[in-house]
């Protein structure tokens, strides 16, 4: 009897367990934002940041740019949500862990905004109290491995089943989120750029800028610069949006020239006057795909004006 009840347990379990392998290897790219980050190799080049970098920066514009170059190829996209990728000690360590540690000429584009280094009001991070903790890529041990059934177990309530039917959205291989579902209603545009607007306000009264993000951003620099190029990037949104932003964290910019002139790398604002080019965004500050493949183009060109300056 006993047996019998093992068997059909362990049936059971390996009927599930088919289920899950399936659903992760034909339609992990469409039920969940980041799950095929952490099914790819470790990466020897890095797009690193938030939403706006995940979405609008894309690395087969890069791998066609550097592919005859000395660039260690092919560029990942491990960039996240400004919820799991704010500038701190454990994305340091995602990153680390993600980077492939014999990579000596990699390319590295730190994609920052004043979100990334705030810090809700009553969190104190020299304690280690971090808002991110807990969640991926930080709770995860292993990020390069196919199918990933940690990533399933820890971080289930992430999966939206039936995005593998509606497939708003799709998570490539290369880490670029496309999304799929944007309106060309300019009445809708309008609406979502407010409900985003709204959002970093609250944002701005909820958060406070933190000297221990700061801090760790100097640390990835230096660390990121042992196996490459690291470029440090603003990149364009709606003015409206870098008001708001101004209004949370006075001196961005001044801080990120510090930090970046301090360890001789380019820090490139696409929001200033000279750089602002007309990038077509969704909701005023994600770049769609058109906007991110013209996006990404421009700013392989300006990183390679920054890699010939360095030549001669």
């Amino acid at each position: 009897m006993i047996k019998k009840v093992f068997i059909k347990l362990a049936l059971f379990f390996f009927i599930c367990l088919g289920i899950v392998t399936l659903v992760l290897i034909y339609a992990g790219n469409t039920v969940d934002f980041f799950y095929e980050k952490f099914t790819t190799p470790d990466a020897r080049s890095m797009i690193i940041g938030d939403s706006r970098s995940m979405q609008g920066i894309q690395p087969r514009v890069f791998n066609t740019f550097f592919q005859d170059s000395d660039v260690e190829l092919p560029m990942f996209n491990y960039s996240f949500t400004i919820a799991q990728a704010p500038i701190g000690p454990l994305y340091n360590k995602s990153i680390e862990k993600k980077l492939n540690l014999t990579t000596k000429n990699g390319l590295f584009v730190i994609s920052v905004t004043p979100w990334m280094f705030g810090s809700e009001k009553e969190n104190n991070n020299k304690e280690g109290e971090f808002r991110e903790k807990g969640q991926p890529p930080h709770n995860m041990q292993f990020v390069s491995v196919n199918p990933n059934y940690e990533y399933f177990i820890k971080n289930l309530n992430f999966f939206h089943f039936k995005g593998a039917f509606r497939k708003n959205t799709i998570l490539h291989k290369d880490g670029w989120l496309e999304e799929l579902n944007i309106s060309k209603d300019r009445t809708v545009f309008d609406q979502w750029k407010k409900n985003q607007i709204m959002s970093l306000e609250r944002m701005q009264k909820k958060y406070k800028v933190s000297d221990v993000r700061l801090k760790n951003l100097d640390s990835l620099i230096k660390k990121l610069k042992h196996h490459g190029e690291v470029y440090v990037v603003r990149m364009p949104i709606d003015y409206d949006f870098v008001e708001v932003e101004e209004r949370f964290y006075k001196g961005f910019n001044r801080d990120m020239d510090l930090i970046t002139k301090s360890n001789d790398i380019p820090y490139i604002n696409f929001n200033t006057m000279n750089n602002h080019h007309n990038f077509k965004t969704y909701d005023g500050h994600h770049l769609d795909k058109t906007g991110g493949a013209y996006f990404s183009k421009v700013l392989c060109d300006s990183i390679q004006m920054y890699r010939s300056k360095g030549r001669n």
